[in-house]
């Protein structure tokens, strides 16, 4: 087993980090392009992201565990991130702009496709709303009806409880 690497090794161990940072940043851009079809909220980018960094955090660790037998080197980390940024700044920057617009023709074609049926839709939510929003001035009406119903008879129970406060109280003002 050797304990010192020579330079023809760290070169070798260098040039394979560089590219593997470069399949990371194919990875990221995978990822990236996930988020643009998918969705670009808050929430799913935060997930995204977290998993991409667990995803590379396993692989660097088994990168770093065949490479030089688990020993970290600083060399390693930045030829890692140094193939990261290459790919980031060329290729990611490329893909990016691909996406977009594979993405926007997409778009367009399911608008083109689905034009009839949200004709449809738009016309059904306009009944269903304004069956809803009649639906909800009867039951404040009704609501109204059943309080003045419940108020007139005299023989309720909470009707009696309230007149016997009312009571209660006028009889300890004149006192």
């Amino acid at each position: 087993m050797e304990y010192i690497q020579g330079l023809a090794d760290q070169t070798e161990i260098f040039l394979y980090a560089l590219g593997f940072g470069f399949l990371l940043g194919i990875i990221y851009g995978v990822f990236r392009a996930l988020r643009l079809i998918i969705s670009n909220s808050g929430g799913f980018v935060f997930f995204m992201d977290f998993l991409y960094f667990a995803v590379c955090t396993f692989l660097i660790f088994c990168f770093i565990m065949v490479t030089d037998n688990g020993r970290i080197r600083l060399y390693v980390a930045f030829g890692i991130i140094l193939g990261w940024t290459v790919c980031y700044f060329s290729f990611g920057a490329i893909t990016v702009r691909v996406f977009n617009a594979i993405i926007k023709g997409l778009k367009r074609v399911f608008c083109f496709l689905f034009k009839p049926f949200r004709r449809f839709g738009k016309e059904i939510y306009g009944k269903m709303r304004k069956n809803a929003v009649f639906r909800k001035k009867n039951i404040r009406n009704s609501d109204k009806k059943v309080k003045f119903n419940l108020q007139k008879y005299k023989g309720m129970v909470y009707n009696l409880i309230g007149c016997t406060e009312k009571r209660n109280i006028s009889k300890k003002e004149n006192d």
